[in-house]
């Protein structure tokens, strides 16, 4: 997802915090960004008046982003650190941009799927940086619900290309869907990380 100030996480300033603060108030500032996102996601026409797969996937993955959120601002407490409660900046006011112009499901797809890809670059990249096994396997648990949701979404939009609204709506329908959707959702065999946030991206400053 394009967004202004782009910096890699190995370039991120200095930090004044400690690492884990740092690491879960910018998890929790993206988990944020995908609450608001999807909330959003769920008042749009093309969702309200939609199939009941897209409405049932924005509304599951809304709770668990919810959760995750949730999540890294009780283990920000108990790092000493300060809860980050605002949507990451980095990337919030083009996505509301991005929003406020979607009618149709193949687009809102398509954002939801950039979201869920740099949540799931960013939690594997931090995992990789974390100290202590119970903030790794945080990032790693976090990291692989976001990364299912990415290619659950990645699997709707071949679907939405082949002209299913819903996959196997009727036996002719799920004899029709298209081959693709057998490996959309798994698009490369290790996770990238390159598009991972900054450490301190969402800092409370």
């Amino acid at each position: 997802m394009e967004a202004p100030h782009d910096r890699h996480p190995d370039r991120a300033a200095a930090p004044e915090a400690p690492l884990a603060v740092l690491v879960l108030q910018t998890a929790a500032a993206l988990e944020n960004l995908a609450v608001a996102s999807y909330t959003s996601a769920a008042r749009l026409p093309c969702v309200e008046r939609g199939s009941a797969q897209l409405r049932a996937l924005v509304s599951r993955n809304l709770a668990h982003h919810h959760s995750h959120a949730r999540t890294f601002n009780q283990a920000v407490t108990r790092a000493g650190g300060a809860q980050q409660h605002a949507a990451d900046t980095r990337y919030a006011a083009t996505v509301a941009r991005r929003l406020a112009g979607t009618t149709d499901p193949a687009s809102l797809v398509d954002l939801l799927a950039e979201l869920e890809d740099v949540n799931a670059q960013t939690c594997t990249r931090f995992a990789t940086l974390a100290d202590g096994a119970d903030l790794r396997a945080l990032l790693v648990n976090v990291a692989s619900v976001e990364a299912q949701h990415g290619s659950e979404l990645l699997i709707v939009r071949t679907l939405l290309d082949g002209g299913h609204a819903e996959p196997g709506a009727t036996p002719a329908a799920a004899r029709a869907v298209p081959a693709a959707a057998g490996t959309a959702g798994i698009p490369q065999a290790a996770y990238p990380t390159a598009d991972a946030s900054a450490i301190d991206e969402g800092r409370v400053r």
